[in-house]
């Protein structure tokens, strides 16, 4: 247990470092090539801080551990949203241009409706899974045509090479560090949940979705601290679409997800965490601190219940 219990502190503070690292690195990224922090955030810082959830699912998958292959996915997604966007909301109120919200708010409701279809049934297929990374490339494709687009008519600043190779080495070490970080924070996590007798998907939808967005967290409040607001929100919705479409979308493609459980509450958990932002940003374009709350408050309260209903 002691052992366990360091893992998750080095965890810790490699998270807190590369969270750092990350936005510097981004937002220093995004006003050189003129490129809004929301798609940076979307995009590298998603990616990157997706790497542990693909890393697991994949692994589960391999080693025919239903539970934790879509359990993973899940509760991530749910923490995304509950844990990481109510801190961020709580402490900078998070604003996106009403372009923004109608651009990306069908992409978020498209992917989530399959997460829920193809999840009804605790299965998904090998075609489904098909289907999820045909929807990834059609994401990267829209996200790289719409960047462009938004950047016509700049001119890349080409000014003091040295900040930019600074700004690269940020972000890559952040993201280094995020990763291993995770990794950390989820092998002690497993360690002291497997200890206490939790049952696999329980381990799955709250310790280790938990940890394995971490990265997320940590890149999410220090750009929420830092007033770089939509960084968090698009690295939450980067993180989210990566989670369900490529990371769901491999480890059905490995091996079919079968899971013998009912996960209609995290169906609809995750359904009312995905809309309830949605709804304030498309009637303010915004992410008011008190559905930071509500958001918050709902996360804690669905781990209450999980850990006491499992």
């Amino acid at each position: 247990m002691l052992y366990a219990s360091g893992l998750l502190l080095a965890g810790l503070v490699l998270l807190i470092l590369g969270g750092e690292g990350v936005v510097r690195g981004g937002s220093s990224l995004a006003r050189r090539f003129h490129v809004q922090p929301f798609v940076v955030g979307a995009t590298v810082v998603a990616f990157g801080t997706s790497a542990p959830e693909l890393a697991v699912t994949v692994t589960a998958a391999i080693r025919n551990e239903p539970g934790l292959a879509l359990g993973n996915v899940v509760g991530s997604n749910i923490a995304n949203l509950g844990l990481i966007l109510g801190l961020a909301a709580i402490i900078t109120t998070i604003a996106m241009s009403r372009k923004q919200v109608l651009r990306e708010l069908p992409v978020v409701v498209g992917v989530l409706v399959m997460l829920v279809v193809f999840s009804l049934d605790q299965t998904i297929a090998r075609w489904e899974g098909v289907i999820l990374l045909i929807g990834m490339l059609f994401v990267v494709f829209r996200t790289i045509y719409h960047a462009r687009e938004d950047a016509h008519g700049h001119t890349v600043d080409t000014q003091s090479s040295s900040k930019l190779v600074m700004a690269i080495a940020a972000m890559v070490g952040g993201l280094m560090a995020l990763f291993f970080g995770g990794q950390l924070m989820v092998n002690g996590a497993v360690q002291i949940a497997e200890a206490w007798g939790m049952p696999q998907w329980v381990i799955a939808v709250v310790i280790v979705a938990a940890g394995t967005s971490m990265p997320e967290v940590a890149a999410s409040v220090v750009a929420a601290a830092r007033g770089h607001g939509e960084i968090a929100l698009g690295n939450v919705i980067g993180s989210n679409t990566f989670n369900v479409l490529l990371v769901l979308g491999c480890g059905s493609v490995i091996r079919p997800i079968d899971v013998q459980i009912d996960i209609s509450l995290d169906l609809i958990v995750v359904s009312l965490f995905t809309l309830l932002p949605g709804i304030t940003l498309l009637m303010s374009s915004r992410v008011p601190r008190w559905t930071g709350g509500v958001l918050l408050l709902g996360y804690v309260s669905y781990i209450v219940v999980k850990l006491i209903l499992p």
